[in-house]
């Protein structure tokens, strides 16, 4: 693929809006789970 394409796409590209907000296990995962680079770790609620 050219790079123009690539930028181009990155350009343009938008983060998708997360379909988990509404409750349920995965949104409160989602809402409780630090990044991979701290070690995927669960945070209590502040």
């Amino acid at each position: 693929m050219p790079e123009e394409e690539i930028k181009r796409r990155l350009k343009n590209w938008q983060s998708p809006s997360p379909r988990y907000t509404r409750g349920g296990l995965l949104a409160k995962y989602a809402s409780l789970v630090t990044s991979a680079s701290m070690g995927a770790v669960t945070l209590p609620r502040l």
